[in-house]
């Protein structure tokens, strides 16, 4: 007699073929919100995930939390699938889903999985269009340039293998709702490798071990805030220690809130990427600090005696800080940096 547990693995797998079966007979251009209803929903639903939340209908107790809203201002700002831990707040992996035949697992593709991922803790996160299911290691920094290095390449899947049983035990024993309330994740994690090559040369990734994200962000803050000194005082011989301080802070907290801003989907429309596009970098964002000051109350925007009408800053020191911590280019996803880390930077 087949225990409990084995008939779950069979039911699933009977419902995963049925849904292979129907995806390869009724070939079709499909858009990305029909791959999700029709194939990508039913996935997760095959491995216990309540997806629709049809048990789970108190919206503050869900451990799928789903996007529908695929971009904001044609971009991307949250993961298309959040799934989470039993207290409903911690994350446990997550979910990018693309349509299917547009060539998954471009750089960019990876690159936002990992950020979704590395910005949240959560060690390993999927990109699918159910066509391929591919998994992403996302303990490290994420960087555009090795961004599909991060695929892990023994858990790529093309939805023709669903159907076997044993390929779909490493799936199921790995994704499934109990075995992610197991720890099944964080255990595999465990036995992955660390980067080498290329990206420990590029100094991408610690030796060691990972790099915390607020470590990570402090240090490439103070690089930030030595530039802006170095050029404020280029510009502006007569400042003094105290002024240089205030002004390098007020101008990385502001644009640091401009990015909580955007990624918060407080502000629609991009901020920090867009300084520049009506006169210089740095124009745009005395402009933009003004906007903001009307409203949001607070120190950060208020007007500073020298910072919004006196001092000059270099314009390509000011370019440079703007494209690192722009969303297109940042490895930081300020909507899943987690709360205990953001105050450390304001």
């Amino acid at each position: 007699m087949m225990s409990q547990s084995d008939v779950v693995f069979s039911t699933a797998l009977r419902q995963i073929a049925a849904l292979v079966d129907t995806f390869q007979s009724h070939p079709h251009d499909y858009s990305e919100a029909q791959a999700r209803k029709d194939f990508i929903d039913k996935f997760w639903i095959a491995l216990g995930w309540d997806v629709n939340h049809e048990r789970q209908t108190n919206p503050y107790e869900q451990e799928v939390k789903v996007e529908r809203d695929v971009s904001i201002s044609g971009r991307a700002r949250r993961a298309d699938y959040a799934f989470l831990a039993a207290n409903f707040r911690d994350v446990r992996f997550f979910v990018e889903a693309k349509r299917p035949g547009a060539g998954l697992g471009t750089p960019d593709d990876c690159f936002q999985v990992v950020r979704y991922g590395w910005n949240s803790h959560v060690p390993l996160s999927v990109l699918t269009d159910f066509q391929n299911f591919l998994v992403l290691d996302c303990r490290f920094k994420p960087d555009i340039d090795t961004a599909t290095a991060r695929i892990v390449a023994e858990l790529k899947f093309h939805c023709s293998q669903y159907s076997d049983p044993d390929i779909f035990a490493r799936l199921y024993y790995l994704f499934s709702r109990d075995a992610v309330a197991s720890g099944s994740l964080d255990r595999y994690a465990e036995s992955l490798p660390k980067p080498s090559g290329k990206a420990i040369q590029r100094g991408l990734f610690p030796v060691g071990g990972v790099k915390n994200i607020g470590d990570a962000f402090l240090e490439e803050l103070d690089g930030f805030r030595a530039s802006l000194a170095k050029s404020f005082k280029k510009n502006n011989p007569s400042l003094n220690g105290e002024d240089l301080t205030q002004m390098t802070q007020r101008v990385l907290d502001r644009l640091v809130f401009m990015r909580f801003l955007e990624d918060k989907l407080i502000e629609n429309d991009s901020i920090v990427e867009s300084l520049g596009n009506s006169g210089t970098a740095w124009e745009d964002f005395i402009a933009a600090s003004r906007r903001l000051n009307r409203l949001y109350n607070g120190i950060i925007f208020k007007e500073h005696r020298l910072l919004d009408s006196v001092v000059q800053v270099e314009d390509r020191v000011f370019e440079d800080i703007r494209d690192s911590l722009a969303h297109e280019n940042s490895p930081y996803a300020f909507n899943y940096i987690p709360l205990s880390h953001s105050g450390k930077y304001l």
